[in-house]
């Protein structure tokens, strides 16, 4: 049973309940003011009755008198003390000593009021026959027995009509979803997406995660082509000098020489298969702690000197730069920054500062290469994006797109602006504190950033 018929099913039997509790107090209330209508035309019967005892009075040793002139649904009794002395035919098995008022008696409402006869007081006995009240109770109850079910139908069938407006919006998002499942479109807009009700939340939601899909699945795509491209160089590169060496005779130095190509293209095939790796795992929370940023940046300063003899490298620090962060992760982060500057930079003089401002800390690395395109500046973060200008080196386009997935999940983003004469400036202000950073969560777990 689908949903448009429960709702209509639930819809006629909430009816049946409501019309049945409604008519169960209209039932009682019925009675009672039915009730209380019998009571007031027997009082009113009352002075009618005096005025036939007047116009003939009963005389002792008589028999008790006929009344003729009440309603025939009305039977009477007229008591002095023991004796009846006046009667209707019909008078039902009513006892005498019933007490003055109104109450039921022999299946009768019956009304004892005093009356009176030859200016003595006397006692009357008014009985009306209950079928002036059941009558219209058990009309009542026949008509709720039609009236019940066909209000039950009808309600019903409103019901099931709209329930099938209302469901439409649905029928068409599952129409589109299924569309999209069969294209592969996941970038498609879905109907309704725009509706401010739950049908609307529902598609903005399916619309929402069709998009994380599609950026998933360019991801995956991407990921595979940058990998069987830039694998294969360093493959081929490798290949060659082992088929040299393997070629003919060779001295120990021009061994050595190839083992160490070779080791050369092994490290950057490692370093690839890293970052790649960085970009296509899943996500876990950071692990968050205060740190001094500026004793990590010379950390990654003092091993790139050591690494690097040639290239100068300053660094430099000012006021408190303690920051609340993952350290693998923003050492990883400074490492791609320098990494990225040396590279493209073509051995140029470079420059790490990291400063306090105010409640944030500044971290800039920058060089003294030839700078980007300013069209460009916008697109280094891009995964898999390389120059093809003088700043292309041996990079596979990933360092600054981590950095750029590190630094936003610390709260903060990259900034990229050429300097003058030349040069690329990278800048990341980090805030100081921030109490939503423990839940933040990375693309990359933190443990897959170590060395």
């Amino acid at each position: 049973m689908n949903i448009r018929t429960r709702l209509a099913v639930g819809a006629g039997l909430q009816t049946i309940l409501v019309v049945l509790v409604v008519a169960a107090l209209q039932f009682l209330a019925l009675r009672s003011f039915l009730a209380v209508a019998e009571y007031e035309r027997l009082e009113m019967l009352v002075p009618q009755l005096e005025q036939e005892l007047a116009a003939q009075p009963p005389q002792a040793g008589q028999p008790p008198l006929e009344i003729q002139g009440l309603p025939r649904n009305v039977d009477v009794r007229v008591l002095q003390g023991e004796r009846i002395v006046a009667q209707t035919p019909n008078f039902p098995p009513v006892p005498k000593s019933l007490p003055r008022g109104y109450r039921p008696s022999a299946g009768h409402d019956v009304l004892v009021a005093t009356v009176n006869l030859n200016g003595q007081a006397a006692t009357a006995q008014l009985a009306s026959d209950v079928l002036g009240v059941v009558n219209p109770l058990r009309a009542y109850l026949r008509a709720l027995m039609i009236t019940a079910p066909a209000a039950a139908l009808l309600v019903s069938l409103l019901s099931f009509w709209w329930a099938g407006r209302l469901l439409k919006p649905l029928s068409r998002l599952e129409a589109a979803a299924e569309q999209v499942g069969r294209e592969g479109n996941l970038r498609a807009r879905l109907p309704g997406a725009g509706r401010r009700d739950e049908v609307g939340r529902l598609a903005g939601v399916l619309q929402t995660s069709f998009g994380q899909l599609a950026e998933v699945r360019e991801r995956e795509t991407d990921f595979t082509r940058a990998a069987a491209h830039d694998l294969r160089s360093p493959l081929t590169a490798l290949k060659t000098r082992l088929q040299g060496a393997l070629g003919g005779p060779r001295s120990a130095a021009e061994l050595q020489d190839e083992i160490q190509e070779a080791l050369a293209d092994v490290e950057r095939m490692q370093r690839l298969t890293e970052h790649l790796l960085l970009l296509a795992r899943g996500t876990q929370h950071i692990h968050a702690v205060p740190l001094d940023l500026a004793q990590v940046a010379g950390e990654v300063v003092d091993r790139t000197r050591e690494q690097l003899p040639d290239v100068r490298l300053e660094f430099e620090s000012q006021g408190n730069t303690t920051v609340w962060g993952d350290t693998a992760l923003l050492t990883h982060l400074i490492e791609n920054l320098i990494d990225n500057g040396v590279r493209h930079g073509q051995g140029t003089d470079m420059e790490v500062c990291v400063t306090e401002q105010g409640d944030q800390v500044s971290l800039v690395v920058q060089d003294s290469g030839p700078g980007v395109p300013p069209e460009t500046l916008g697109r280094l973060t891009e995964a898999f994006y390389q120059l093809d200008t003088a700043r292309s080196g041996e990079g596979h386009g990933l360092g600054l797109a981590i950095a750029h997935q590190i630094a936003g999940v610390h709260g903060s983003q990259l900034h990229f602006r050429n300097r003058q004469p030349s040069g690329l400036q990278v800048a990341v202000a980090l805030p100081r504190s921030s109490p939503h950073l423990p839940g933040r969560t990375l693309d990359t777990p933190s443990d897959s950033f170590e060395h």
